[in-house]
């Protein structure tokens, strides 16, 4: 069994997702995706975060990191973005905004959570035909924890987690079932519909959605599949407690 937690989290820690305008992709090659990754480093010297995990993609991000708060979490991806802004721009001689907005955050609320948001992470390369095994693919921390090397700060990471390769493989092969976070490749589906739409389908009210643990799983696996919701936002729907339904999805 992969080995976890060793202290409570503060709730300074974040799950972080920038993403081109339109999905373009602004990360198209390895030089491009050096240079975000180079950028993420370089920044850190002026705000003091800690990077537990990252993915970069095509047209995307993703980042594990934890702030002190998220004025400090805010300034340094301004930074970070601004810069990678200007060089994506410069090029390719082009001019305008560069990233969809400026940057979605979730608070990690638990180690539990921060474990299969790490695993998310490692896995988008495989999910998206990017390799074949998500420790291959040299632009996410999954490489950084293999190889023990990179932007990853290990130290932070192992007051949570035993940061060996071999642990971070355990949890890897633990984790790597299904799609529990929100994400941004496909077109989704209004919650409330699809809601009524499941709750016809299987002929029962909310509340004995709550009461069952079956249905629930059923349920909020479909909503974030269809909807892009991630498990909080489905209990929240649901009326679940976010822990209660992160639980029973993990049974």
């Amino acid at each position: 069994m992969p080995r976890r937690a060793r202290k409570d989290i503060a709730g300074k820690f974040f799950h972080i997702i920038v993403q081109g305008i339109g999905k373009e992709k602004v990360f198209p090659n390895d030089y491009t995706k050096g240079y975000y990754l180079a950028g993420l480093q370089k920044y850190k010297e002026l705000h003091p975060v800690k990077i537990l995990g990252f993915c970069v993609m095509d047209n995307h991000a993703h980042i594990l990191l934890g702030a002190n708060n998220t004025q400090e979490l805010s300034a340094y991806f301004k930074r970070v973005n601004a810069d990678y802004a200007m060089y994506f721009n410069r090029i390719n001689k082009r001019v305008g905004y560069v990233f969809r907005g400026r940057f979605k955050s979730e608070v990690v609320e638990s180690i539990k959570y921060m474990t299969n948001c790490l695993a998310y992470i490692h896995n988008n390369p495989t999910k998206a035909g990017l390799a074949n095994i998500a420790e291959d693919y040299n632009w996410s921390s999954y490489s950084n924890y293999i190889k023990r090397t990179g932007i990853v700060d290990f130290d932070e990471a192992s007051t949570f987690f035993d940061t060996s390769p071999q642990n971070i493989k355990a949890i890897m092969a633990e984790l790597a079932l299904w799609d529990w976070l929100e994400h941004d490749d496909k077109e989704y589906e209004d919650a409330e519909v699809v809601l009524g739409e499941l709750l016809e389908r299987y002929d029962v009210t909310l509340v004995q959605v709550k009461e069952s643990i079956n249905l629930s799983k059923i349920i909020a696996k479909e909503m974030i599949n269809r909807c892009g919701m991630n498990v909080s936002k489905v209990a929240d729907v649901l009326r679940i407690g976010r822990e209660t339904l992160r639980y029973r999805l993990s049974r």
